[in-house]
């Protein structure tokens, strides 16, 4: 995310749930199949990179 030049509260304008991409980012919550789509469209990296496998913090 940082090194596309975004924050936070720029993703959120994009995703609209600032809530739920915190948590996404302090892997507490998987992707979900929207997230997915609309990263690889606006950071323009392929899908395959946002669907593998991660351990969630409990």
């Amino acid at each position: 995310m940082e090194d596309f030049g975004y924050k936070l509260t720029d993703l959120a304008k994009e995703y609209g749930d600032k809530g739920t991409l915190s948590k996404v980012l302090n892997y507490k919550q998987a992707l979900s199949l929207a997230m997915i789509r609309k990263f690889s469209e606006l950071l323009h990296i392929p899908v395959e990179a946002l669907i593998k496998k991660y351990k969630l913090k409990e």
